[in-house]
């Protein structure tokens, strides 16, 4: 428009921003051409024709007026007022302010000097002063377009982050989507979000040489990282300009990072507390359930007792009748063998129960052991498995129920051999730490899944096949090293083994 109006064919427009200085350069003809580039750095100080140092350009005008110098076409005597429009060999420059700090100039050039320029300078300075006023606008709806798309982003953050039903994952995905929009340059930006082990990046997620990023904390707990970056430089289609320059984000945009990482910093706060309230849901639930399993177990217990140790007694007095046949015999043994087998099941329920009465005595951890291993030694060199014991003949003698403590010794003992079918070998190790006796019961067999360790000491709960196990023999464990005042430990890797620590306190302070 301005050379369409003016007599001048070429025009050049420098501009100042954010430190960095552009010019713009159009030219009139059958087709318009354009041009932007940015200019380098002028130094603060340079050397002067003498030797010396002279003071360098404080302001666009005169970082122009210095160019020009540079160039050798200054003529003498020409004006170098930063308020008006003086002649620069044909041509005419006219200094202007933008928002009264950022300056601007502009060179309208033609081969012919304008013969009226003396009369229309002040047009010429009115034009510019318009054009600056012009590029305020222009930087202010910029400016409040930048604040509008953040308040946007901020709002769906938190429409996301009150959707019912989501996860955590799905909520930072969705917003590492959202991040880009909001920045000055959506198309060049690409967000990545960093949680734990877990990363959320936008579509098309690419690394560049412009990053933004905070770290996502809460007191004094690190939880991740929020970045932005700019995979390219360049942001419009002039090939031998990069716009973005060494500080492209905006002050406003730091802000928007520091925001951002706070409403993360509570919806993952919020999600983690719905999270735990689903845990201790379930585990209502399920304590309702064991609630449940132990009154029923007790019932099936009392009523299945009798009926048992009479078909028990039975059995053993059939098979010394004297002249049984070799069948009748065989069925009479496998009746007293299942027999023997469903009051063992009934005795662990009564006991997980807590129907069974306990009876403390002070006895030898070390005894219980060898006791323990003598009743199964048969097992072990059937199924080909070396026994390998540790025993600390200095153990003191502890309390509690020495009948109970032998069946948690047989129950691991019985879980090894089952996890070594081909054979392997079993350690058993007893020692002292501090007030507490350890009982170890080590194995190199098939080893328990990651998984399934959280859920071992479950009534009911086995990983083995069919008919091989009740899932009840852990829990007794559980129950009875409880009841001592110990704990058990459990170390296990697949296919390498598994450790049980059994920790039981040399005097207990539970009841008797």
């Amino acid at each position: 428009m301005i050379l369409d109006f003016t007599w001048a064919r070429k025009l050049d427009l420098w501009l100042e921003d954010s430190g960095i200085t552009y010019q713009w350069e159009a030219s009139a003809g059958k087709t318009p051409e354009f041009r932007l580039s940015r200019l380098p750095q002028l130094p603060k100080t340079r050397i002067s024709p003498d030797g010396g140092h002279d003071h360098g350009p404080d302001n666009l005008f005169e970082k122009v007026i210095a160019l020009l110098d540079e160039a050798g076409n200054l003529l003498p005597g020409s004006g170098r007022s930063r308020n008006e429009s003086f002649s620069y060999g044909d041509d005419v420059i006219v200094p202007f302010e933008i928002e009264a700090q950022h300056d601007g100039v502009l060179r309208l050039s033609a081969p012919q000097p304008d013969p009226s320029t003396g009369s229309r300078r002040e047009s010429y300075s009115d034009l510019a002063q318009l054009l600056g006023v012009a590029i305020s606008n222009r930087r202010t709806r910029a400016a409040l377009m930048e604040r509008v798309k953040e308040l946007d982003c901020m709002y769906r953050i938190a429409h996301i982050a009150a959707e019912p039903n989501i996860a955590l994952a799905d909520v930072m995905q969705e917003i590492a989507e959202l991040l880009p929009m909001a920045w000055q340059y959506p198309k060049l930006a690409a967000a990545r979000i960093t949680v734990g082990d877990n990363v959320y990046c936008s579509t098309g997620f690419g690394q560049g040489p412009y990053r933004l990023s905070t770290d996502i904390t809460r007191r004094d707990e690190f939880r991740g990282t929020l970045e932005v970056f700019y995979r390219e430089t360049r942001t419009c289609t002039f090939d031998d300009i990069q716009l973005l320059g060494e500080a492209p984000f905006l002050d406003e945009e730091h802000h928007l990072m520091e925001g951002v990482a706070r409403e993360l910093n509570s919806i993952i706060d919020h999600k983690n507390a719905e999270q735990e309230k689903l845990q201790m849901l379930n585990q209502l639930r399920r304590a309702d359930r064991l609630m449940t399993i132990g009154q029923l177990a007790a019932g099936v217990a009392h009523e299945l007792n009798e009926p048992l140790g009479n078909i028990l007694g039975f059995a053993q007095l059939a098979i010394k009748a004297p002249g049984l046949p070799v069948q009748a015999r065989s069925d009479i043994e496998k009746i007293e063998k299942a027999s023997l087998y469903a009051r063992e099941i009934i005795r662990k329920l009564m006991f997980f129960s807590r129907q069974a009465p306990s009876h403390r005595v002070d006895f030898s951890l070390r005894d219980v052991v060898e006791d323990s291993l003598s009743l199964l030694a048969t097992r072990c060199e059937a199924t080909g498995i070396d026994v390998v014991q540790d025993l600390d003949p200095e153990l003191a003698s502890i309390n509690g129920d020495p009948s109970q403590l032998q069946q948690v010794t047989v129950n691991l003992v019985v879980n090894a051999i089952q996890a070594m079918p081909d054979g392997g070998t079993l350690t058993i190790r007893t020692s002292k730490v501090g007030d507490r006796q350890c009982l170890t019961v080590e194995d190199t067999g098939s080893g328990i899944a990651a998984d399934d360790i959280k859920n071992i000491f479950l009534p009911f709960f086995t990983t083995k096949e069919v008919g091989e196990g009740t899932g009840l023999g852990l829990a007794v464990v559980h129950g009875i090293v409880k009841s001592h005042g110990g704990s058990v430990d459990v170390e296990s890797e697949l296919c390498k083994g598994t450790k049980f620590v059994v920790w039981i306190p040399v005097k207990s302070d539970s009841k008797r």
